[in-house]
This record gives C-alpha cells, structure tokens and sequence, in this order.
C-alpha cells in the first residue's frame, strides 16, 4: 500500500500546493492543511436529508399506531379552569400612642391588618407582608395623629368616628401595595382605647353614673311589675263570681248594700233547697208580718207607723161599725 494520500473513493487528492506547483516543500515548512472536495458535503448532506426523511416517516407511522391507545388513556374534559384562590393574612399591629388635644394626654390605638392577594406565590406571601407592613402602620399613624389632635382625651369614640371618616380619597380601603408584578391589598381594623391616666380620673365619675342607672332601672321594672299587676287584679275578681261594672249604669256601678251582700253570701253557703226552683229570689228587704185581726165588739189597735187603717166595708179586711 502506498503513502499516496486518497479520499473515501480511493481518488488521489490534487489539491495540495505541492502537487500544484510540482515542487516540493521547503525544509521546516508545515503544509497546509487539505480543504475537502466540494462533493464530499454534497454526499453528507442527501445522507443527512435521507436519514431526516425516514425518521420523520417512522414517527408518523408510530403516532398514527399510538393515537388510539392514547386517547383512551387521557382523561376526561374537567370544565373551566377555576379562578386563582387569594391568599389572606391577619397581623397585629404595635400599639400606637397618639396625643390627644392639649398634648397632655394621649389615646391608644390598636389596629389590626388584613392582607390579601391572588397573585402572590405562596411561599413569598409572608415575606411581601412583612415588607409592607411598615408602611401601612407609617400610614395609619399619620392618619391618627392628624385627627386626634383636634379632639379632647375623653371622647375615644369621637376618634374612631375620625378615623372611618378620614380614610377617603387618597387614604381609602382598601390600600394598595406594588412590587415588580405582585399587588396586595391592606384593610386595617382600628380601635381606640383612653389613656391609663384618663381611665383613672373618669372612674369614679363612671362607676357612681352605672349605680345611679342601675337604680333607675330597678325602679322602673318595680313600676312595671306593680302595672302588671293591677291590670291582673279584675280579671281575677271576675272569676271569683263579681258581677262586672262594664255597660251597667251609673247608679248601679257602685257597691251593693250591706244587707244584700250579707245576704247573696249566706244563700250561696247554703246553697239551693232540694224542693225549690233553680233560680232563688232573694228580696233586698223582709216583709212586715201582718197585724192580727181585732175581736168582734173590740177596736183595733192603735196603727204602726207606715201602716193604714182598712176603711169600712173594705171586703178583704171587714171591720163591723161602730157602736
């Protein structure tokens, strides 16, 4: 075998410098490197296309086989893709101390911070509050201090009116918070509270005003209790067999003689007689017995008073003449 230099085809390469100019290279010379034939990436590249064309058949031919046992493995249409859940955190605040008019005293404002966000990672979710919640409380006090120092250190409610009426324009909730492509929302929850000192001067004033209430308010279900029981008390007689005053005239609406009432009550003690009638009669007054009869040849008796004497011929009460 020869040193002749060849291609893959066994073709001797005439490319070289030396077999251009036929001499041969100097002594310490390196010769050039030989440049490829131009054919030689013609036959690379239809192998290469080749190759692509058949891998490309296969695959076909390999997903049309596949595509049925696949679509019987997938599984089923779910609907719409539910909206984003939104993240939400609670954080209590540190107190803050406002001064109150005069800048003596001061109230006390406690606020809690609600955060929320629906595009938030959750695993940054407590790193992004904890980096705005400085400022939400920045903003909170400047909010307070703006409005507590007209207001005097006993009317905490009139601050906390303040502050709701406050939170407009600029200021209104929810607040908003940005970084990069990550928003939050803020929405503080504040209430005030007086000041130690102020608790302890108002406390006699407070505690004697919630005594003097208490007994009002004792006085006042005594009073409803003793009305109750009035308007009770006639329903109860009623029952008990009193004749009712309703439609009855004036002349009769007042109370029954003595002697009546004496007697309606023995009758009702003994009760009816075995032989007489259901409904008793029980006269107001006694008839007066009558007076006896005088003997033939005898005058009467003198005459009570109230009574009169028969006159003569009378058929029901003959008296003879007189002598």
């Amino acid at each position: 075998m020869t040193g002749t230099p060849s291609d893959h085809d066994g073709e001797a390469d005439d490319t070289s410098p030396a077999a251009d100019t036929g001499e041969a290279p100097a002594s310490g010379q390196v010769p050039d490197r030989p440049e490829p034939a131009p054919d030689r990436w013609k036959r690379w590249l239809a192998r290469a296309r080749e190759l692509w064309t058949t891998t490309r058949d296969g695959a076909k031919r390999l997903w049309t086989a596949a595509r049925p046992i696949l679509n019987q493995l997938r599984w089923p249409d779910q609907g719409p893709e539910p909206p984003p859940v939104s993240l939400v955190d609670r954080r209590v605040s540190p107190t803050l101390v406002v001064p109150a008019q005069g800048q003596v005293y001061h109230f006390v404002v406690r606020a809690t911070f609600t955060w929320s966000s629906g595009d938030a990672r959750p695993e940054l979710f407590g790193w992004y509050v904890d980096y705005f919640q400085p400022q939400a409380m920045q903003r909170l006090r400047r909010i307070a201090v703006r409005c507590a120092a007209e207001i005097p250190p006993d009317r905490p409610r009139e601050l906390t009116d303040a502050l709701e009426g406050a939170m407009t324009g600029d200021d209104a909730l929810p607040w908003g918070y940005e970084r990069g492509d990550v928003t939050f929302t803020c929405e503080p929850d504040v209430s005030v509270h007086l000041d130690e000192p102020v608790r302890k001067l108002l406390q006699p004033y407070w505690d004697k005003r919630i005594a003097l209430e208490w007994k009002r308010d004792l006085e006042r279900r005594r009073a409803e209790y003793a009305e109750e029981e009035r308007k009770r008390r006639p329903a109860k007689t009623r029952d008990d067999g009193a004749v009712p005053t309703a439609g009855m005239p004036e002349a009769l609406r007042e109370e029954h003689p003595s002697r009546q009432r004496e007697a309606g009550a023995r009758s009702a003690r003994r009760g009816p007689r075995p032989d007489s009638p259901v409904e008793q009669f029980t006269p107001l007054e006694p008839f007066p017995p009558p007076a006896p009869h005088p003997a033939p040849g005898q005058r009467p008796a003198s005459a009570q008073p109230g009574e009169t004497t028969p006159a003569p011929g009378d058929p029901d009460n003959p008296r003879p003449p007189e002598a």
